[in-house]
């Protein structure tokens, strides 16, 4: 059973719907329709304003909750969707740069800087120029400068990577906050923006961290200004907060609601989870925030559902009884004990998932999955989209063609073709480069680099003509990518209008596919991170163990707080079947190792009396 359907709110939805109050916080714990209130909320604002042209814009915490507004509001609102502007809060104060960076001195195209390498580059020539020492650890600074950026605190090398950022008309993904909030600090944009969004809406508010809080309060208005600000409604559940580890902090939603004097709305019935896997939820809950007490109001769930535990010998065995949990389902379907009335008991392998504190302890499930036959997905990244040298190459030529000055762009094709700079700044350049390679895939895409519409040259790598001298197994792996490549152009042709498809706007629309949805179909195997704002039928929990599920780097109390919610988010993100599993011994390099069970099973101990 999905979400209430419109005729079926709650009163507690419903106030959260129809409620005028300019401030708006709504508490929502899992499985109590946060989604369905957001855009019924977006729905009743909009056709109260019929006459009206502002907007509403959605932020979320990832592009997948982003994606599900927008396919809500397109299926509902048909024209007035236009209406509705649903982004990540990095994708929103990108947009801004894109569209007003200008203004405060960044380039037209402004450079995006994700990769590791490219920071790294760019810090140690900024500090070369100005006769500073080099860092040894370059990924240890920057890991401490996007924590400190986020919690708006001081680190060090953050003045010097500020300017080197702004020498170079570039930004990271922290940056992207900061510029977007000096463009905000311009009377003329503010009020623009202000003009712009009537409403604004922000989902998994318990992921905020100060920066991006920050970011909202320019946005909006500051309560303790000139009293002028755009309605704002937080939702989120601060039991799920589990970035904190990236700058995260759930005290934000109590913050907006004291100093905006906020209504707030709780959620407290469940309409997706069954009755044992709430029960569960609500045992966690109950730790998460000391002085609550068990929720009287649900009365009723969506089916019984099922929660069990099991322990296995070692590492392998758990993988091989994981794989046999999943092929009951996908050959008998769930047990109708644990299902609504009527409910259809067969199991697609996309509502099974397989979640787990760390990848390393997927490992083994992953390994019997793929034994069995099993497919498997996992969501994937611009590295590992594409297989081939040649496609990663043309992927590279999106953004070069975009903005040739990117210096981030020449320093990724200096590293796939194994070149100097001196070889390779320029088009000509590359052409040149591609022409003289070794790599017989590169020399046949060389012509492809004088095409100037994206258009024809995605339609152009579909006739490259490759040589016989091409190893089969590379010359498949192209033929993939080009198909990938094709789709992915395809695509976004149905989804923009013939003035947007320019080479930058073609790359960020394939960058967002990397970083939505998985792509591929299978059983899903997640960290529990990744699983945040995901819902399955049938979930298993792997590795609940001392120091892998708490993570062994959890020694404090709030450290150990924050690997409670990490558990409490991965058991909330199952719908109807729940498996807990344990291995009694680890594998090391020194042979197996006796594991003690994790701490947090005593929940399931807890529930059941």
């Amino acid at each position: 059973m999905s979400d209430p359907t419109p005729q079926q709110l709650s009163a507690e939805q419903k106030s959260a719907v129809e409620s005028r109050a300019s401030a708006l916080v709504v508490a929502a714990s899992a499985g109590s329709g946060k989604t369905e209130v957001v855009a019924r909320r977006v729905e009743r604002i909009l056709t109260d304003s019929l006459d009206e042209s502002f907007k509403v814009l959605a932020l979320s915490y990832t592009l997948k909750a982003a994606d599900e507004i927008s396919e809500r509001m397109r299926r509902r609102l048909g024209g007035l969707q236009s209406r509705v502007d649903a982004n990540t809060i990095h994708g929103f104060a990108h947009s801004l740069l894109r569209q007003y960076g200008t203004r405060i001195g960044l380039p037209v195209e402004p450079e995006v800087l994700t990769r590791q390498e490219d920071k790294a580059e760019l810090l140690a020539q900024w500090l070369l120029g100005e006769g500073s020492q080099i860092p040894s650890d370059f990924g240890g600074v920057f890991d401490q400068l996007d924590v400190a950026r986020a919690r708006l605190k001081d680190a060090p090398y953050k003045a010097e990577w500020g300017a080197a950022l702004s020498s170079s008309g570039a930004v990271d993904y922290a940056e992207m906050l900061t510029r977007a909030e000096e463009l905000l600090s311009l009377k003329s944009a503010r009020r623009q923006l202000a003009q712009l969004y009537g409403h604004v809406i922000v989902d998994e508010a318990q992921n905020l961290t100060p920066a991006q809080y920050s970011l909202l309060v320019a946005l909006v208005g500051d309560p303790f200004g000139d009293g002028t600000t755009v309605p704002l409604m937080l939702v989120g559940d601060d039991k799920q907060s589990i970035v904190g580890f990236a700058g995260a902090d759930p005290g934000l939603m109590s913050r907006f609601e004291r100093e905006y004097g906020a209504e707030r709305i709780e959620l407290t019935q469940n309409f997706r989870s069954a009755q044992a896997i709430v029960e569960l939820g609500e045992t966690v809950a109950m730790s998460l925030s000391p002085g609550q007490t068990q929720v009287d109001a649900v009365t009723t769930y969506a089916a019984a559902g099922s929660v069990d535990a099991i322990t296995t010998s070692d590492e392998e065995s758990e993988g091989r009884a994981i794989a046999r949990w999943v092929q009951s389902f996908l050959e008998d379907g769930i047990s109708p004990t644990a299902l609504a009335p009527g409910e259809a008991a067969t199991v697609r392998p996309e509502e099974i998932a397989v979640l787990a504190r760390s990848a390393a302890a997927l490992r083994s499930t992953e390994g019997a999955l793929r034994g069995a036959g099993i497919s498997v997905a996992v969501a994937s990244s611009p590295e590992d989209w594409l297989a081939t040298t040649a496609a990663k190459v043309a992927y590279e030529f999106l953004a070069l063609r975009s903005a040739v000055d990117h210096q981030s762009t020449w320093w990724q094709l200096q590293r796939l073709l194994k070149v100097d700079s001196a070889e390779l700044n320029s088009i000509a350049g590359l052409s040149s480069t591609l022409e003289s390679h070794s790599d017989r895939t590169l020399v046949a895409i060389a012509p492809t680099t004088r095409i100037e519409e994206p258009a024809a040259f995605v339609a152009s790598l579909g006739e490259v003509s490759i040589t016989d001298e091409v190893d089969q197994a590379v010359l498949a792996d192209w033929e993939a990518d080009v198909a990938l490549l094709t789709s992915a152009w395809s695509a976004f042709e149905q989804r923009s209008e013939a003035v947007e498809r320019t080479w930058g706007n073609f790359r960020l629309f394939i960058s967002r596919q990397q970083r939505g949805d998985d792509l591929e179909p299978g059983v899903r195997l997640l960290t529990v991170h990744k699983a945040q704002g995901r819902e399955y039928r049938a979930v298993a929990l792997v590795g609940l163990n001392e120091g892998q599920l708490p993570d062994f780097r959890a020694q404090s109390p709030e450290e150990i707080q924050s690997e409670l919610r990490a558990f409490y988010v991965a058991v909330t993100r199952a719908s109807r079947v729940l498996l807990l599993s344990r291995a009694q011994s680890r594998k090391t390099r020194y042979g197996p190792r006796v594991a003690e069970p994790s701490q947090f099973l005593d929940f399931l101990m807890a529930r059941d009396h």
